[in-house]
């Protein structure tokens, strides 16, 4: 069977040893194509948020997506916190910071009018 070559930082979907989907990133890979993952989804909500292991046969490299909106950013935030990523955590930031600021103070009200009314 063919497979995928995968490496440290690559996400990927796939099945664990114990045939558990999951999603998440690569932490490490050994010489006997065995990979170490940190699980951020699954269908087995207990291994979510902790190191599994799975065979390289059995994983799924996923494409690579810039996130496109400030929540996904945010979301990504929280997971670079989480998993203490801090080069991550920084070009997220960096992101975050280069998009167009939205309004913070909901209380201001603003009135259009036709051109002429301000004449």
């Amino acid at each position: 069977m063919k497979f995928q070559a995968v490496q440290e930082g690559d996400w990927i979907s796939g099945t664990t040893k114990l045939d558990e989907k999951f999603i998440g990133f690569v932490q490490s890979v050994n010489d006997e194509g065995t990979i170490k993952v940190w699980a951020t989804q699954s269908d087995r909500e207990d291994i979510v948020g902790t190191s599994i292991q799975a065979r390289m046969t059995k994983v799924k490299r996923l494409t690579e997506s810039q996130p496109s909106s400030r929540e996904e950013i945010q979301s990504l935030t929280e997971l670079a916190l989480a998993t203490q990523d801090k080069e991550w955590f920084e070009q997220l930031q960096a992101t975050m910071n280069s998009l167009s600021p939205i309004a913070t103070d909901s209380s201001e009200t603003y009135t259009l009018t036709k051109f002429k009314e301000r004449l």
